[in-house]
């Protein structure tokens, strides 16, 4: 039957053991610009979190899923603006996000290695499948836009339209039009095309768990084939940085940002429920302009980000900016925890499918501003099967960092002018590449040799030619 969840009752025993005990996953959530700092980290740097270590913070909206939270701080993306390369701080944090590896120095400027989304693929999806790539709006080969990458200069575009992901995952073909496509939706769902299969199914003797399960899982096909609208569709406005501006946007681009990604979430917990790909990779295009959800801007929020509500560096501060970049933090911080609250509700055995995966939340930048990927803010919910320790900060530098100086400036309300680089941070360089490689051995992915990874990327420090110069793990973040 077209993607149905396994279920371990109606298995052997020693076969349940084993499916269930390798079915760890990746899910990477991506923000774009950066981040207010100083109000984004918990209250704890190191140590054990509760409800008021978020109380007040961007990530106040996680309080119920607290306890499956790790907030790994001190860490630093390869290849910030001017160590080793400069070229443009958007182009080299995306192109080496997830790939750790330099950007082409030719007009495309792509990453010269794969990433991460695609290593984990090629070792946990069935013969090698692709990672699962979603955004919302519009497909760009901007380098600007992308983090996905299956070879050295070769961008992974990812699906931007729910129904094709949808159709991905179910096997249903598209109609030619989108139309067609609404008028199928409403007549045949997934759940009809396989009606009698799914009868038989459902008469099987499976254990309570299961058939828990089996409810969950037809509830979310339900509940995804619902959403499918206007906002759906592949051809939704997209923004990049030379039309980032309220008037060259439409209602479309809300629709694929509300709707669409809504909808999009729903389609990557039933990947993960019905074990159709272990690595996804879910990313919020840069560079427009919030007008949706009781967000009413009028200045994109790359240009938030400037504090000066465009693309200039430095110059004056636009009144309230820090409290509309903060308004931007809270909406992606809901959407985290909306993931995050559907992988925890969908059971999986004695635990969720949230348990099993390690779902992280990562930005482009630590501050806009500064355009620094020191002090990075990431948080990552689950704990991959029991790797990963969960309700806790760890600070693996290991010397006090602070949250950033993200209101060093434009903070007074006044005619202020804006400093870039006051408002980055000195703390936090440990590479992230060490947190890749403990994501990796958490998934169960191995070296080349059979043993635990040691590195993974090109380099992980200042130098072009520097390679990877402190390999391993970070065992600090180990159950």
């Amino acid at each position: 039957m077209l993607a149905a969840p396994f279920l371990p009752s109606l298995g052997q025993r020693t076969a349940r053991a084993e499916a269930l005990g390798r079915r760890r996953r990746c899910v990477i959530f991506h923000s774009p610009s950066g981040c207010v700092t100083n109000r984004w980290f918990p209250k704890i740097e190191h140590g054990p979190l509760d409800a008021s270590a978020l109380e007040g913070t961007t990530l106040e909206v996680l309080t119920p899923y607290v306890k499956k939270l790790l907030v790994p701080r001190g860490l630093r993306a390869i290849n910030p603006y001017t160590s080793p390369q400069t070229i443009d701080p958007h182009d080299q944090a995306m192109g080496s996000k997830l790939t750790c590896a330099l950007i082409g120095e030719d007009s495309n400027r792509y990453a010269t290695s794969h990433s991460l989304d695609h290593e984990i693929a090629r070792q946990l999806n069935a013969a090698g499948r692709d990672p699962l790539v979603l955004s919302v709006g519009a497909v760009s080969t901007s380098v600007k836009q992308l983090l996905s990458y299956s070879a050295p200069n070769l961008p992974f575009l990812p699906i931007v339209s729910p129904a094709k992901a949808y159709a991905r995952l179910s096997g249903l073909p598209l109609p030619p039009s989108a139309e067609d496509e609404q008028r199928r939706l409403r007549q045949k769902s997934i759940l009809d095309v396989v009606r009698s299969d799914l009868k038989s199914y459902q008469r099987l003797e499976m254990s309570a768990a299961d058939r828990q399960r089996v409810n969950a899982w037809l509830d979310l096909v339900r509940d995804t084939e619902g959403s499918f609208g206007p906002a759906c569709r592949e051809n939704a406005t997209g923004v990049d940085a030379a039309s980032a501006n309220a008037a060259s946007q439409s209602s479309e681009l809300a629709d694929a940002f509300t709707v669409g990604g809504d909808t999009m979430i729903k389609v990557m917990a039933l990947s993960l429920l019905c074990d159709d790909n272990r690595s996804l990779l879910f990313s919020y295009p840069g560079y427009a302009t919030f007008n949706w959800d009781g967000i009413h801007h009028t200045h994109d929020q790359d240009g938030l980000n400037h504090r000066t509500g465009d693309f200039t560096i430095g110059g004056k501060c636009l009144p309230g900016v820090l409290d509309m970049i903060a308004e931007i933090d809270r909406w992606y911080a809901g959407k985290y925890a909306k993931l995050v609250g559907l992988l925890d509700s969908l059971p999986e055995g004695e635990q969720t499918v949230l348990d099993n995966t390690a779902t992280i939340w990562i930005q482009e930048f630590s501050d806009g501003s500064a355009f620094n990927l020191n002090n990075l803010p990431i948080v990552i919910a689950g704990s991959a099967g029991g790797y990963l320790k969960q309700g806790v900060a760890v600070n693996v530098e290991g010397t006090p960092i602070g949250p950033g100086n993200s209101e060093a400036s434009c903070n007074g309300g006044g005619n202020e002018t804006v400093s870039n680089v006051s408002n980055g941070s000195s703390g936090g360089n440990v590479p992230i590449n060490k947190l890749y490689v403990t994501l990796l051995n958490a998934l169960g992915c191995r070296a080349a040799d059979g043993g635990e990874v040691q590195s993974f990327g090109k380099l992980d420090g200042f130098s072009a030619d520097s390679g990877i110069t402190d390999p391993g793990e970070l065992s600090a973040l180990k159950a």
